[in-house]
């Protein structure tokens, strides 16, 4: 595999708001919208390139001790089971410098197991849209 992964860079935006248009991810395909979600405070946001492309990108917000929310994980339909994924999470997740993150997916049945191949403790949860 010929991936790297690295830090978010603000050059970054255009490429992860291409990617999150190819995901369907119709909140995040503004490349503005995008560069401050990854420079948040408390972000941490890796990208995943093959041959200088961005196939994968991860973001996570987190308190830098304890707590950490894994927000964002895609990998390219022409890039996946790869390990890709696997990557951008586990380097997300020690950038956040927490000792767990969280998540909230409606990816049971479609992600084949992936987010059960970690130690984990399963919880049912809410998202919550305060002022809608």
């Amino acid at each position: 595999m010929s991936v790297d992964v690295r830090p978010f860079e603000p050059e970054d935006a255009a490429a992860v708001a291409r990617l999150a248009t190819t995901v369907q991810w119709p909140s995040l395909t503004d490349p503005e919208v995008v560069r401050r979600v990854c420079t948040a405070p408390g972000s941490s946001s890796y990208v995943a390139e093959d041959d200088g492309s961005v196939v994968g990108w991860a973001q996570a917000l987190g308190d830098g001790v304890l707590q950490s929310h894994l927000s964002f994980l895609a990998v390219h339909p022409a890039h996946r089971r790869r390990g890709i994924a696997r990557l951008l999470l586990v380097a997300t997740f020690q950038a956040t410098g927490t000792a767990r993150i969280d998540l909230v997916t409606d990816a049971d049945g479609r992600a084949d197991g992936f987010y059960e191949g970690f130690a984990h403790r399963r919880m049912s949860g809410f998202r919550l849209y305060p002022g809608a």
